[in-house]
């Protein structure tokens, strides 16, 4: 449904009859009752919004051919698909990560399919197959190494805060601060104190804590134990899924290339970055292990994390890897870091990017940055995970919706002339 026009709005306002002003007045009720009852529901045990929104449609039927009405429709719609979209979340989130990941694999199948003639039920199965290897592989063997890293950084953390605490009260530094009236040394080293005891208090519980939060053991082994396959039905009706999805979007001048080149341009830089943060994150880890540095698994699994934040990423990497390193290992340790993390930039910068990431985004540099600090503003870390692509769409349809406006006005301008 495309949007009512604002001329046509105005002129419906004007024309329509009494009992249609009042329906339509009506309808603004019902959405301003909409939008009550989704930021306010502990107020409305009955009105919840799908009846708000049912009165609202039933309440605007008479007068559905008014362009106030449709206008009313359409926003009380968005704000209910929003509202549903969010209620639902945690159903939709297996659904989202399979179709993504889908997305990213789609071109293995098709391979596989076109140039040597397999079946795409079997090349779907094959590949279905080895993602789900290759994930109980990293759960068996890598998730252990990380969790028993994560406690012991959590420790020595914890470690070095009482070690603070003992050298607040004995420094003549401090003493000095103290009779200087900048600080109060009992005070930091009570809230210090404090600190340290809720973070031992937290650290025995954080297991539990985690599963309340995903859910009960049996919801999550059923999750898994779908999540393979839907991603073979998805793989393999993967074409018909994909144009059902555009069909969903508006058209630009009766077509919808918008769509696939945004969705061209976030697939090739999602499989890119996908692929060159798992060489950064393995190469760090490798080679840090190699030098004995400790908590060599989590510097890289930070460095490829991070590296999928472009320019700003490899920055906050290279920074808390370099205070790990010297904290928790010496000043050695963190040379070492350094290195080994500009080493790897050196190399993702020379050989990676240009080799993997051959297809060009198109944005400027200072739009990417502008985006990094909006997204991560509004969004946080996931806004700066998702920063690139989604503007890379954004750029994409308002060029269609440019393109579409400057061939409406070339039409408006030989018609005048006519």
């Amino acid at each position: 449904m495309t949007p009512p026009d604002t001329n046509d709005l105005a002129e419906s306002w004007r024309d329509a009859p009494v009992h249609e002003v009042l329906l339509l007045l009506g309808g603004l009720v019902m959405l301003l009752a909409l939008l009550y009852t989704m930021e306010f529901p502990q107020y409305g045990s009955f009105l919840s919004p799908p009846v708000v929104a049912v009165a609202g449609g039933l309440l605007l039927w008479p007068v559905h051919q008014n362009a106030a009405a449709r206008a009313l429709v359409l926003a009380g719609g968005v704000l209910l698909l929003i509202w549903a979209i969010a209620r639902t979340s945690t159903v939709l989130i297996p659904f989202v990560a399979v179709y993504l990941l889908a997305y990213l694999l789609h071109p293995i199948v098709k391979r596989l399919d076109h140039s040597y003639r397999v079946p795409r039920w079997v090349s779907s199965l094959v590949v279905t197959v080895l993602v789900v290897g290759l994930f109980i592989t990293a759960i068996v063997i890598i998730a252990p190494n990380i969790a028993e890293q994560v406690d012991r950084l959590s420790r020595q953390m914890l470690s070095a805060l009482e070690t603070l605490r003992d050298w607040l009260a004995t420094s003549p530094v401090v003493a000095e601060l103290e009779g200087a009236g900048v600080i109060e040394r009992d005070t930091l080293i009570r809230e210090l104190t404090d600190f340290v005891q809720q973070q031992t208090r937290r650290l025995p519980s954080a297991a539990e804590q985690v599963l309340a939060s995903v859910g009960s053991v049996l919801g999550v082994i059923t999750v898994l134990a779908l999540i393979p396959v839907i991603l073979f039905y998805t793989l393999k009706d993967y074409p018909s899924i994909r144009d059902s999805l555009v069909g969903l979007f508006p058209t630009a001048n009766g077509r919808r290339d918008y769509i696939v080149e945004a969705g061209g341009i976030v697939g090739n830089y999602l499989r890119g970055q996908l692929i060159i943060s798992l060489i950064s994150g393995v190469n760090v880890a490798v080679a840090l292990a190699l030098f004995g540095v400790p908590f060599w698994l989590l510097i890289g699994l930070l460095v490829g994390i991070m590296n999928f934040v472009p320019r700003l990423g490899p920055i906050v990497g290279m920074v808390l890897g370099g205070c790990i390193g010297l904290l928790f290992g010496g000043w050695m340790d963190a040379v070492i870091v350094l290195a080994v993390i500009l080493a790897q930039q050196l190399l993702e910068q020379s050989v990676l990017t240009p080799k993997i990431l051959s297809y060009q985004m198109g944005l400027h540099p200072v739009l990417i940055v502008f985006a990094l600090l909006a997204f991560g503003t509004f969004m946080g870390i996931f806004g700066l995970l998702i920063a690139v692509p989604a503007t890379a769409i954004l750029v994409t349809i308002y060029r269609a919706w440019r393109e579409e406006l400057t061939l409406e006005l070339n039409e408006y301008g030989q018609t005048q002339r006519r």
